[in-house]
């Protein structure tokens, strides 16, 4: 029996080197600006999800909720304290981070829920997770690495570069000279117009789908199943869509 020691000795081993974190803390904290002076917010958060929404508020709020797990709730709660957020203003743009530690076993993120004016200019990115923008109607940037990106009644441009999540962009308004940009690189990507916005389209996709619908008076230049140029009215908006693997849609609303 003794040549069975050395293998029952390392699955002991094993067993004890394998730690499992499965109580989380969270550690939410919400501070606040005066609206004056603001015109412009920088959001990036290394892992957790992202959320505007417009407010008439006279302060711009941020609740930010860092969260991690550890192997008891005192564990979990002793090692909030290795997520790093913070804030800064530079000119007239308001910065929030978070910054969690590499090789994340403790499921370490910064969840951001910002409120701010609708007309804020706005970046948002984040590493591992969802962003949300909701009836904002400043220009906007947003970039997820990882993660689903959704805006309700967005109005003005808006740039979206998502690299593994879909896209669903529901836009209030957009007017002459605005654009929107749409790209997924594995996932789809819908954007949903007013049925009288006048714009011209660049829409293509690599393993997918273009499908332009519930429009009036489309004229293509091309009309391929999977690349689809072309303008509606006056073309006086401009819109691009692009996915590497998932279908492209412009709908009409």
């Amino acid at each position: 029996m003794n040549r069975y020691r050395p293998l029952l000795l390392l699955g002991a081993l094993s067993v004890a080197g394998c730690v499992v974190y499965n109580v989380q803390a969270d550690q939410p904290d919400t501070k606040t600006w005066p609206v004056a002076g603001i015109t412009a917010i920088d959001v990036r958060a290394d892992n957790g999800a992202i959320s505007v929404r417009s407010s008439t508020d006279t302060v711009v709020s941020a609740k930010v909720t860092k969260s991690c797990k550890g192997t008891s709730q005192a564990d979990a709660e002793a090692h909030l304290a290795d997520i790093s957020v913070g804030d800064s203003m530079s000119g007239t743009t308001l910065y929030m981070w978070g910054k969690v530690p590499q090789g994340n076993a403790r499921s370490y993120n910064t969840k951001f829920e910002v409120s701010a004016p609708a007309a804020t200019l706005l970046r948002v990115e984040t590493t591992n997770g969802a962003v949300t923008l909701d009836s904002m109607a400043g220009a906007a940037v947003v970039v997820a690495t990882n993660g689903a990106v959704g805006t309700v009644a967005h109005s003005s441009s808006i740039s979206i570069e998502a690299a593994n999540g879909a896209i669903d962009c529901d836009v209030a308004a957009l007017d002459a000279g605005e654009a929107a940009a749409l790209h997924s690189a594995n996932g789809r990507g819908t954007l949903y117009l007013p049925a009288n916005t006048s714009f011209a389209f660049d829409i293509t996709t690599s393993n997918g789908k273009a499908n332009v619908d519930g429009f009036t008076n489309v004229n293509y230049s091309t009309n391929e199943a999977t690349h689809k140029v072309g303008i509606i009215g006056a073309g006086a908006a401009a819109v691009t869509l692009r996915s590497e693997n998932g279908n492209v849609n412009i709908q009409a609303k």
